[in-house]
Formats: structure tokens, sequence, C-alpha cells
């Protein structure tokens, strides 16, 4: 079927999917459930053959999404892309959904066409426990300061080696990001994190969340994000924040 693109479709889906369920995006061993293997096993069936799909972001286990992109190759021609979300949602489980599905030029690829993706993270700040909310934000029981965490997040705008913002298991030798966007907003009992950049190293999102807490609960000042930033040292930065609280929103792609 590969040998011949011209007897195929590229379809390129938007998912969204609660986290809590699953051991993260990507396919693993026989037995561990995962969003990507419940997305082929679901789009095999009513296309008549096995798929490989490739999402934009292997999203780890416990984290959610609201625009995950993905991508596959079919050879079946015929059947419409509306019929083909819809009978795709009625044999997902009701934690996973596909928004959108769309035919695509044979060159894009949900990852590698990718040329930035955004992140928000929620932090359930106050002392009591919101039993709605569970597996969807960080709990944090004390009081932050939003305005030292913004003045935090100012300084990992723009192009740096994000070395110090990546788990010790990171293998990938360039480490240079470049952060577009990394804001923080406060609610009546939420502190949200946003963040957008042209690519994330494994762990960075919840490294920066976990670093910006220990500055808005007053360990750290501010300017520990240049300390980490010069030193590239993963001691320097703060704890990985839970994954509860993490979903990739949106990716974007180059205007075709």
């Amino acid at each position: 079927m590969d040998d011949n693109p011209a007897a195929r479709r590229n379809i390129k889906l938007v998912i969204a999917y609660n986290g809590a369920a699953y051991h993260g995006w990507q396919r693993q061993a026989d037995g561990i459930d995962t969003v990507q293997q419940r997305v082929e096993e679901a789009a095999a069936k009513i296309i008549g053959h096995p798929v490989t799909v490739s999402g934009a972001g292997r999203t780890d286990a416990g984290v959610h999404a609201a625009g995950q992109v993905a991508n596959f190759h079919t050879a079946n021609l015929s059947i419409p892309l509306r019929g083909l979300r819809r009978a795709m949602n009625s044999r997902l489980p009701r934690d996973i959904a596909i928004r959108s599905a769309d035919e695509v030029a044979e060159k894009f690829h949900a990852s590698r066409s990718a040329v930035a993706k955004t992140y928000r993270y929620r932090i359930y700040v106050s002392p009591q426990r919101s039993v709605e909310l569970c597996g969807q934000v960080w709990h944090y029981w004390k009081s932050l300061e939003a305005e030292r965490m913004r003045a935090a997040a100012d300084k990992l705008v723009g192009e740096h080696d994000f070395r110090g913002m990546a788990t010790s298991a990171e293998t990938r030798e360039n480490t240079v990001r470049t952060i577009y966007r990394c804001e923080v907003a406060q609610g009546d009992s939420e502190i949200i994190i946003s963040v957008t950049g042209n690519g994330f190293l494994y762990n960075m999102v919840r490294n920066i969340v976990g670093t910006l807490v220990e500055i808005g609960r007053r360990r750290w000042e501010p300017e520990q994000i240049d300390v980490i930033l010069t030193s590239r040292n993963r001691r320097d930065a703060g704890p990985t924040a839970p994954p509860d609280g993490l979903s990739l929103m949106s990716v974007q792609y180059s205007p075709t």
C-alpha cells in the first residue's frame, strides 16, 4: 500500500482526550492501555486494514489533550470523512473524541510538520480539595504569588538552551528551543500557565511549572530562571509538576 501513495489518502485527525486512564499517548507493550492504541484500533475497524497513527506530541501518562493532532494513511478511498469521524467516535471510549477529520497533503506529518505547540497547565490553589476537578488540576494547598510567577515566566520567552528544564532521561543532544509565549493567568481559585513553543523536551513544561511554583511560594526569586538557563543544570530547577493539570491544547502548522 505504501509503495503507491497516489492510491491512498492521508487523514489528519484532531483529538481530545482525558488522559487519566491511559499510560500516555504512545503505543506500548501489549496489555498497556494508551490513547494511540485506542485510536488505531478504532480506525482499523472502520477502514478495513491496520493503520499506524502518528501523533504530534507524546503526552505522558495522565496528561490530557484538547487539540492533539495525528495522521494516518489509508487505501480506503471511499469512506466519507464525516462518516469516519462519527464511526470512530462511536467505537472510542467516552474519554477520547475525534474533533475533526480532514484529508491533507501526502507530505503532511503530524509531528514533523508542526511549527509550534501550545500547552496549558492548571493549578487549583486552595486549602480545600476540589473533588470535581480531581485528575484535571494540580491541587496546591498553599497560596502562590502569581505576579512573581509571571515575572519568572517572562524570562523563558525567546531562544534558550533548556537542558536545565529537561528530565535527566532526555537523550537529545540539541536542547535549544524557542518559547514564543509563557503566560501566567490568575482566576478565583486557579492559576493557569500557558506555554507556546517550537518544540519541547521531555517533561519540559512540567519542570517549568514546578519551577514557577517554587518561585510563587517564595522559595526562589524570579531570577532563578536566569540561573537555570545559564547553568543548564536540572538540579537548579524545581520539581516536576504532576501530570494531572497538563493539557496539549493545540498544534500549529505552516499554511500550505
